[in-house]
């Protein structure tokens, strides 16, 4: 739709409409490998005289315009706050205020609602996206409307988290019988050699078959027809990979197959939580995201094994989701790599937040 067509529509259509635009934006969910939720539909009334809608999730043009329209940070580790300033540029001859500025979601923030951008200048727009512990590429986007102007400018971040050492890609598909044995490829992003000290909590081996030497880039083999893991016979949720990259002591891929679907009755952020390297009888803390719970509260943690424990040692709110801090104690677990799943409650739910990590 044209912005001479677009302001021709009733006042009432098009704040339906910029509605519906608002709708149709949000973060990325793919680190999860889930699809993103289904958006509601909004419907506006239609009028056979004038061109159809723009449809939801797209941005109404005009002639504000930012600069950069938007901003890829590339590869930033976990839990990063990353953050950019971007220029709104006014070529009219008179000023514009801005009149909503909403972020996609809660993990970006910006602060420009009122602000006034000068006739034929600029204002610097501050913007910062929190990254958590999920890996994978996290989108958002700032949605802006301006006083007087029939326009929706729409600027975006861009970000993928990975550790030191990241799967090319970042799961296993073993939903055909030929691909439950096959390699998957390591890489260290900093370009630090490293070697594979296991796979599933057992010996690593190269795709090659030859020892393993200390390089930038490994391919190495899993296996799940035969032996035992850290989940015992059968398909691992995620699979475990131990190096010795000082950076990176631990990754996990996740692991797609009939039998490891995971549909958690609490919105966890991320599926699993890499605890790190815990010390015999020692202690370790993570933080990890609840969506879109509002004022619920998690209640308690109870790892599924009789000597790990853990305690929620804090919870805080953005009004939508909640970032959990919470604290696990070794109590005689064997040394090595673990895969087990902890439950958490909220009042009477409960669902299961993965963990990994390994006993030194």
């Amino acid at each position: 739709m044209t912005r001479d067509a677009f302001g021709r529509l009733p006042a009432a259509l098009r704040a339906t409409l910029i509605a519906a635009v608002f709708i149709g934006f949000g973060c990325d969910g793919a680190a999860n490998g889930q699809q993103p939720p289904t958006r509601p539909t909004v419907t506006a009334p239609t009028n056979p005289n004038l061109p159809p809608p723009a449809p939801a999730g797209q941005s109404i043009p005009g002639p504000i315009k930012a600069d950069p329209p938007g901003v890829d940070f590339g590869i930033v580790a976990p839990n990063s706050v990353v953050s950019t300033t971007v220029k709104i540029l006014n070529p009219l001859d008179h000023p514009i205020t801005i009149k909503m500025a909403k972020p996609s979601c809660t993990c970006t923030t910006v602060d420009m609602v009122g602000k006034v951008v000068p006739a034929n200048g600029y204002i610097e727009m501050p913007m910062s996206m929190k990254l958590t512990s999920a890996i994978g590429k996290k989108s958002a986007q700032v949605n802006m409307v301006f006083e007087g102007i029939n326009q929706v400018l729409s600027v975006r971040i861009d970000a993928e988290t990975a550790y030191a050492v990241r799967a090319n890609p970042n799961y296993i598909d073993a939903l055909a019988a030929e691909r439950m044995k096959g390699s998957f490829e390591l890489i260290s992003s900093d370009g630090t050699p490293f070697t594979v000290k296991s796979v599933d909590g057992r010996p690593a081996q190269s795709a090659d078959g030859l020892p393993m030497k200390p390089a930038a880039r490994q391919v190495v083999r899993y296996d799940f027809t035969g032996g035992v893991g850290l989940q015992g016979k059968g398909v691992p949720p995620f699979l475990i990979v131990v190096t010795d990259h000082a950076q990176c002591p631990l990754l996990d891929l996740r692991v797609r197959h009939e039998t490891t679907k995971i549909s958690p009755a609490i919105n966890f952020g991320a599926f699993r939580e890499n605890v790190g390297v815990i010390g015999s009888k020692g202690t370790a803390e993570f933080e990890f995201e609840v969506k879109h719970i509002g004022e619920g509260r998690l209640d308690r943690a109870e790892p599924q094994h009789k000597e790990l424990t853990a305690e929620i040692l804090s919870q805080r709110s953005d009004g939508d989701s909640i970032f959990v801090k919470v604290r696990v104690k070794d109590g005689g677990m064997p040394a090595g790599p673990f895969l087990l799943p902890c439950r958490f409650w909220s009042g009477t739910t409960s669902a299961d937040l993965w963990l990994y990590g390994s006993v030194r």
